[in-house]
């Protein structure tokens, strides 16, 4: 029985050792947000997306526009022409409506190489932080359910990542 417990003992400080020796975290999030070539890529991303939202804002407006104008109208012109208004209406919609999604899967889908060229540019960088600073693991702030803030390495990468990566 004893025998068991000095195994216990040993392998637990064997992995805290092992834990103090290697295993750090960052938040992913903010190596994108606060580095230089990540905020690059965030405020590139933010303009996209805020022409897109004005576009449709815009189309928006004027299929209110319209509407409005068959709405104020409806009672003076025959049934034909409200029925014809109200269809050209419709079929407006139905296009704004898939414009809106385009725009929506094209912006998703160049947010997501975005973001994949990304880690893939600072990967060999945080690979060498790992070498120079003798960190056997990185794990994703996201997936740790609690830590010591003391193995939180992500302002250090972010700068490491600022003095190292030349944006082309």
């Amino acid at each position: 029985m004893k025998k068991i417990v000095c195994i216990i003992i040993i392998l637990i400080s064997s992995t805290i050792t092992y834990a103090e020796n290697g295993v750090y975290f960052v938040d992913a999030d903010s190596l994108l947000n606060n580095s230089e070539y990540g905020k690059k890529i965030v405020n590139k991303l933010k303009n996209i997306n805020s022409k897109n939202i004005s576009d449709l804002e815009k189309d928006e407006k004027e299929l209110k526009k319209i509407e409005d104008e068959i709405n104020k109208i409806k009672n003076i012109i025959t049934e034909e022409e409200l029925n014809k208004k109200i269809s050209d209406l419709k079929e407006k919609i139905i296009i704004y409506r898939k414009k809106k999604d385009t725009k929506f899967k094209e912006y998703d889908d160049y947010k997501n190489k975005e973001l994949n060229e990304f880690f893939a540019k600072i990967t060999p960088f945080i690979e060498k932080f790992m070498e120079i600073n003798s960190i056997q693991i990185i794990l994703e702030k996201k997936n740790i359910f609690i830590a010591n803030s003391k193995y939180d390495k992500t302002d250090l990468l972010i700068q490491f990542l600022n003095k190292n990566i030349k944006d082309d």
